[in-house]
Protein backbone atom coordinates (compact mmCIF):
# COMPACT_ATOMS: atom_id res chain seq x y z
CA UNK A 1 0.00 0.00 0.00
CA UNK A 2 1.49 3.50 -1.07
CA UNK A 3 0.19 5.64 2.35
CA UNK A 4 0.29 4.30 5.23
CA UNK A 5 -3.08 6.74 5.94
CA UNK A 6 -4.97 5.39 2.98
CA UNK A 7 -4.41 2.05 4.51
CA UNK A 8 -5.51 2.78 8.04
CA UNK A 9 -8.57 4.50 7.18
CA UNK A 10 -9.40 1.71 4.65
CA UNK A 11 -8.68 -0.93 7.54
CA UNK A 12 -11.03 1.25 9.98
CA UNK A 13 -13.48 1.27 7.35
CA UNK A 14 -13.74 -2.45 6.76
CA UNK A 15 -13.20 -2.97 10.82
CA UNK A 16 -16.33 -0.99 10.84
CA UNK A 17 -17.93 -3.22 8.22
CA UNK A 18 -16.97 -5.96 10.07
CA UNK A 19 -18.75 -5.26 12.99
CA UNK A 20 -21.99 -4.10 11.29
CA UNK A 21 -22.13 -7.38 9.46
CA UNK A 22 -21.70 -9.88 12.60
CA UNK A 23 -24.43 -7.71 14.27
CA UNK A 24 -27.00 -7.67 11.69
CA UNK A 25 -28.04 -9.52 10.19
CA UNK A 26 -27.86 -12.67 12.52
CA UNK A 27 -29.36 -15.76 12.66
CA UNK A 28 -28.79 -17.60 15.86
CA UNK A 29 -27.92 -21.35 15.88
CA UNK A 30 -26.90 -23.15 19.04
CA UNK A 31 -24.76 -20.46 21.61
CA UNK A 32 -23.95 -18.89 18.72
CA UNK A 33 -25.20 -16.82 15.45
CA UNK A 34 -24.35 -17.13 11.62
CA UNK A 35 -23.16 -13.81 10.31
CA UNK A 36 -21.80 -12.04 6.92
CA UNK A 37 -18.69 -10.25 9.47
CA UNK A 38 -16.42 -13.08 8.43
CA UNK A 39 -16.44 -12.24 4.60
CA UNK A 40 -15.27 -9.37 5.37
CA UNK A 41 -11.91 -10.53 6.87
CA UNK A 42 -11.25 -12.91 3.90
CA UNK A 43 -11.83 -9.80 1.48
CA UNK A 44 -9.54 -7.83 3.61
CA UNK A 45 -6.59 -9.95 4.20
CA UNK A 46 -7.08 -11.31 0.05
CA UNK A 47 -6.88 -7.46 -1.00
CA UNK A 48 -4.73 -6.11 1.36
CA UNK A 49 -2.55 -8.11 3.04
CA UNK A 50 -2.32 -9.98 6.59
CA UNK A 51 -2.04 -6.97 9.04
CA UNK A 52 -4.79 -5.15 7.70
CA UNK A 53 -6.94 -8.89 7.55
CA UNK A 54 -5.92 -9.57 11.17
CA UNK A 55 -6.69 -5.60 12.15
CA UNK A 56 -10.42 -6.35 10.56
CA UNK A 57 -10.57 -9.18 12.00
CA UNK A 58 -9.34 -8.24 15.64
CA UNK A 59 -11.37 -4.56 15.70
CA UNK A 60 -14.56 -5.55 13.78
CA UNK A 61 -15.42 -8.58 15.70
CA UNK A 62 -14.62 -6.96 19.26
CA UNK A 63 -16.19 -4.27 19.03
CA UNK A 64 -19.48 -6.57 17.68
CA UNK A 65 -19.31 -8.44 20.66
CA UNK A 66 -19.21 -5.41 22.87
CA UNK A 67 -21.85 -4.08 21.15
CA UNK A 68 -24.13 -6.73 20.89
CA UNK A 69 -23.56 -7.00 24.53
CA UNK A 70 -21.32 -10.65 24.58
CA UNK A 71 -18.39 -8.43 26.32
CA UNK A 72 -16.57 -12.03 27.94
CA UNK A 73 -16.16 -12.62 24.40
CA UNK A 74 -14.24 -9.35 23.28
CA UNK A 75 -10.37 -10.35 24.27
CA UNK A 76 -10.96 -14.11 22.81
CA UNK A 77 -12.69 -12.87 19.38
CA UNK A 78 -9.96 -9.95 19.05
CA UNK A 79 -6.99 -13.36 19.36
CA UNK A 80 -8.85 -15.76 17.58
CA UNK A 81 -10.56 -13.05 14.50
CA UNK A 82 -7.04 -11.46 14.18
CA UNK A 83 -4.72 -14.48 13.72
CA UNK A 84 -7.73 -15.70 11.25
CA UNK A 85 -7.27 -12.52 9.39
CA UNK A 86 -3.24 -12.84 9.62
CA UNK A 87 -3.20 -16.10 8.79
CA UNK A 88 -5.59 -15.98 5.47
CA UNK A 89 -3.69 -12.91 4.42
CA UNK A 90 -0.25 -15.03 4.38
CA UNK A 91 -1.80 -17.81 2.23
CA UNK A 92 -3.75 -15.33 -0.15
CA UNK A 93 -2.22 -12.31 -0.37
CA UNK A 94 0.54 -12.53 -2.98
CA UNK A 95 -0.79 -15.26 -4.35
CA UNK A 96 -4.28 -17.30 -5.05
CA UNK A 97 -4.75 -20.20 -6.63
CA UNK A 98 -7.62 -23.12 -6.04
CA UNK A 99 -5.18 -24.94 -4.08
CA UNK A 100 -4.83 -21.69 -1.65
CA UNK A 101 -7.95 -21.22 -1.74
CA UNK A 102 -9.05 -24.40 -0.12
CA UNK A 103 -5.73 -24.12 2.52
CA UNK A 104 -7.16 -20.81 3.85
CA UNK A 105 -10.78 -22.17 3.93
CA UNK A 106 -9.04 -25.28 5.86
CA UNK A 107 -7.01 -23.23 8.43
CA UNK A 108 -10.30 -21.13 9.28
CA UNK A 109 -12.24 -23.46 10.00
CA UNK A 110 -9.64 -24.76 12.85
CA UNK A 111 -8.52 -21.58 13.77
CA UNK A 112 -11.82 -20.77 14.45
CA UNK A 113 -13.51 -23.42 15.70
CA UNK A 114 -10.07 -24.46 17.86
CA UNK A 115 -10.14 -20.71 19.20
CA UNK A 116 -13.98 -20.40 20.25
CA UNK A 117 -13.67 -24.43 21.93
CA UNK A 118 -10.39 -23.27 23.87
CA UNK A 119 -11.62 -19.71 24.78
CA UNK A 120 -15.13 -21.18 25.44
CA UNK A 121 -13.81 -24.32 27.79
CA UNK A 122 -12.66 -22.66 30.68
CA UNK A 123 -15.33 -19.67 31.09
CA UNK A 124 -18.71 -21.79 30.33
CA UNK A 125 -17.50 -25.44 31.01
CA UNK A 126 -16.95 -27.94 28.50
CA UNK A 127 -20.60 -28.31 27.61
CA UNK A 128 -20.51 -25.17 26.28
CA UNK A 129 -17.67 -25.30 24.15
CA UNK A 130 -18.74 -28.60 22.46
CA UNK A 131 -21.52 -26.61 21.16
CA UNK A 132 -19.02 -24.74 19.47
CA UNK A 133 -17.84 -27.60 17.52
CA UNK A 134 -20.79 -27.67 15.85
CA UNK A 135 -21.73 -24.08 15.73
CA UNK A 136 -18.68 -22.91 14.58
CA UNK A 137 -18.26 -25.52 11.09
CA UNK A 138 -21.56 -23.90 10.09
CA UNK A 139 -20.92 -20.25 10.59
CA UNK A 140 -17.95 -20.97 8.70
CA UNK A 141 -19.63 -23.05 5.97
CA UNK A 142 -22.27 -19.67 5.70
CA UNK A 143 -18.92 -17.40 5.19
CA UNK A 144 -17.37 -19.72 2.78
CA UNK A 145 -20.55 -19.73 0.50
CA UNK A 146 -20.89 -15.42 0.83
CA UNK A 147 -16.82 -15.31 0.20
CA UNK A 148 -17.25 -17.74 -3.10
CA UNK A 149 -19.97 -14.79 -4.42
CA UNK A 150 -17.96 -11.59 -3.04
CA UNK A 151 -14.06 -12.56 -3.37
CA UNK A 152 -14.18 -12.93 -6.79
CA UNK A 153 -16.47 -9.73 -7.93
CA UNK A 154 -13.57 -8.26 -5.80
CA UNK A 155 -10.69 -9.31 -7.18
CA UNK A 156 -12.86 -8.67 -10.76
CA UNK A 157 -12.79 -4.96 -9.94
CA UNK A 158 -9.54 -4.29 -7.87
CA UNK A 159 -8.13 -1.91 -9.87
CA UNK A 160 -10.89 -0.09 -10.05
CA UNK A 161 -11.07 0.06 -6.67
CA UNK A 162 -7.61 1.14 -6.17
CA UNK A 163 -6.35 -1.74 -4.36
Amino acid sequence: MKNKTVFIARCAVLAALACVLTIFPKVPIGEGYVHFGDCVIYAAALVMGPVAGAAVGAVGHSLADLISGFPIYCIPTLIIKGILGFTIGKILHEKQSVKRYILAAAASLVIVTGGYFIAEFPIFGMAQALVSLVSSPIQWAMSMVASAVIIPVLIKNRNRLNF
